[in-house]
């Protein structure tokens, strides 16, 4: 992987199509296609990592804070999480993995994690050994590139996530959230019409937004009654989308 890849670096993402049947290597693909375009080669690179999938309950832990992964960790189906947590067992949720996102911090340079990785929902990982992941991008320059990329952004995102948290009210901070989800998701073909799944408890939503979930029951309530959202189930439908945005303050530019 090239260091002297900086922020700078960074080009406007596109959408690769979807192909008929596309599934989870489709997501994975199309993602990392939207950062560095990826050649038949990587794409059936990609595919050889289905072998490496398994099921994963909901809440189960991945990787430990303070251990070293011996794997890259890739999300295949579901929603996984980067949190802390205190003694107390209070935890800041710090950044949403979905479909397509790959964590292959301490894989690749061997170094403790200073936050744990946990499965939010049930979800399909795969687990891709040190070794057959530096092989993969030794192989493919294309995606070693694409996820220095998805890197970049997932920087951007954190620090985001830090504004949000700082500057913006309850109303405003949730708006925020499901307009990046909305985009996110959308960036890998699942939202339609504005609707997308979003599986997670108010609990989750909670703690990561820095709210009780009280709070975020409220304001999912004024979310709803202002017309802008409607949520049945897991299933969330964005109904002002222009609306939203300016509520949030949002600008996609990040992602």
């Amino acid at each position: 992987m090239d260091p002297t890849i900086s922020g700078a670096a960074r080009v406007p993402r596109h959408l690769a199509p979807v192909p008929e049947g596309g599934g989870p290597v489709c997501t994975l693909a199309r993602k990392l296609d939207g950062f560095a375009p990826l050649t038949v080669q990587d794409r059936a690179a990609l595919e050889g990592l289905t072998g490496y999938v398994r099921s994963v309950e909901r809440h189960a832990v991945l990787v430990e804070q303070e251990c070293v992964a011996e794997h890259a960790l890739i999300v295949f189906a579901g929603f996984a999480s980067r949190f802390k947590r205190r003694l107390s067992g209070r935890r800041q949720i710090l950044a949403y993995l979905i479909p397509g996102d790959l964590c292959d911090r301490g894989a690749l340079h061997r170094y403790p994690l200073d936050h744990a990785i946990e499965a939010l929902t049930d979800c399909r990982i795969a687990k891709v050994p040190r070794p057959a992941y530096v092989d993969l991008l030794g192989r493919h320059p294309r995606i070693a590139l694409a996820l220095q990329r998805a890197r970049l952004a997932e920087e951007a995102t954190a620090r985001e996530w830090i504004a949000n948290m700082g500057m913006r009210s309850g109303p405003e901070r949730t708006a925020h959230l499901l307009c990046e989800l909305l985009e996110r998701l959308g960036s890998i073909g699942q939202v339609s019409d504005g609707q997308f799944d979003l599986p997670l408890t108010q609990g989750d939503l909670a703690d990561t937004l820095g709210l009780s979930s009280v709070h975020v029951n409220r304001v999912l309530q004024v979310l709803r009654r202002d017309g802008l959202i409607s949520l049945r189930g897991s299933c969330l439908r964005i109904l002002e989308p222009q609306r939203l945005r300016q509520l949030a303050e949002f600008e996609a530019g990040y992602l």
